[in-house]
């Protein structure tokens, strides 16, 4: 049996990226991960039965984001050892983790706040974007030496792979992520919903674009409901606009399953919520750019816009909604976790053989 060792950058959310993270604790019965912070409060309880070693004090795990400037020192001081191999889940962090052993890098993003700024900045004040920039070129020269140390690279959709070749001039492998129902059983939100509505799940940044989901819910005549950290503060119910905030798995699982459509309208590496959403037989309407294009076929599991404008978003709302539940939930099947676990199993096999 080979001893694996996961890393990821910091659980301290309940992002896609950890949720790809807690696939992994079933799928490779893993029991050890390393990570920056962990704050199990805020992150998925599958972690809670993990040996988790996390660099950052845990009274200091709520502000990591804030931590930015020392990031880079603290990561390249984290170690990783005491195993035959170690599978890292980076967003810009993992990779720099100091490893004792052969490691595959899964790749979600290159570092969005290195290489794609401007969606990054969107959310920073003044004087922080301007002390980013003046750093980035040395960022850049580190964060590029790390992922070169990597055993091996996988990226979690071809766009991801793309944007490691442009960022890195280095080669990785699509393994799309794994992708299961987010909970057996359905819990229905503590406040009434509309009968109708569309669904977004997007956190509190910049590149999800969720003004553009909003307004193109409402020219399609419906609703929306906006999940995610943060989406309280647009939650406007006389506008047709509820912001429900950080909700439970089980909530989570009644939005998808009561939804018309969910929306995509950020720029998107992969694009998780719109398979989740296909699990529970909602089609999905989004833009046709990014992971997107992987995630939605167009007639069987949802619609493009033909551009990332409210009235085009809001036609492919209306194509969407008139889709098969069922072919919506097989095409999700194809994206299940016993599939991504066998070809990321292949990658280590060949890593262990190589080394």
């Amino acid at each position: 049996m080979t001893d694996l060792v996961l890393a990821h950058d910091y659980l301290v959310q309940v992002g896609g990226a950890e949720r790809v993270v807690a696939e992994w604790i079933t799928g490779f019965d893993a029991h050890r991960v390393v990570t920056l912070a962990y704050r199990p409060e805020s992150t998925f309880a599958a972690f809670a039965g993990m040996d988790v070693r996390a660099s950052i004090p845990s009274a200091l795990s709520g502000q990591v984001e804030r931590m930015l400037p020392a990031l880079p020192a603290i990561a390249a001081r984290t170690t990783v050892a005491g195993g035959d191999v170690a599978l890292a889940s980076s967003s810009g962090w993992a990779h720099r983790f100091r490893y004792e052993m052969p490691h595959v890098v899964y790749v979600h993003s290159p570092a969005r706040w290195l290489y794609a700024a401007d969606d990054y900045r969107l959310r920073l004040s003044a004087a922080r974007r301007a002390g980013l920039a003046a750093s980035t070129p040395i960022l850049r020269r580190g964060d590029r030496e790390a992922m070169a140390r990597a055993t091996a690279i996988v990226a979690n959709s071809e766009v991801t792979r793309e944007r490691i070749r442009a960022a890195y001039d280095l080669d990785s492998t699509v393994v799309h992520p794994p992708v299961e129902p987010v909970a057996t059983d359905a819990a229905a939100p503590a406040r009434d919903l509309p009968a109708e509505f569309a669904v977004v799940v997007a956190r509190d940044r910049g590149y999800k674009n969720v003004p553009l989901a909003v307004d193109a819910a409402r020219d399609a005549g419906l609703a929306i409901v906006v999940v995610g950290a943060g989406s309280d503060a647009v939650d406007a119910p006389e506008s047709g606009v509820h912001g429900l905030g950080r909700v439970t798995d089980a909530e989570l699982c009644w939005v998808y399953r009561h939804a018309a459509v969910v929306l995509g309208a950020g720029r998107e590496d992969f694009g998780l919520t719109v398979l989740e959403a296909a699990l529970e037989g909602t089609p999905a309407a989004t833009i046709a750019a990014g992971g997107y294009l992987e995630t939605v076929r167009p007639g069987v599991s949802g619609a493009h816009a033909v551009s990332a404008t409210v009235g085009d978003l809001a036609d492919a709302i209306r194509a969407a909604r008139g889709l098969d539940p069922d072919r919506v939930r097989e095409w999700g099947d194809r994206f299940r976790r016993d599939a991504h676990i066998a070809r990321l199993t292949s990658v280590i096999a060949a890593v262990l053989e190589r080394t």
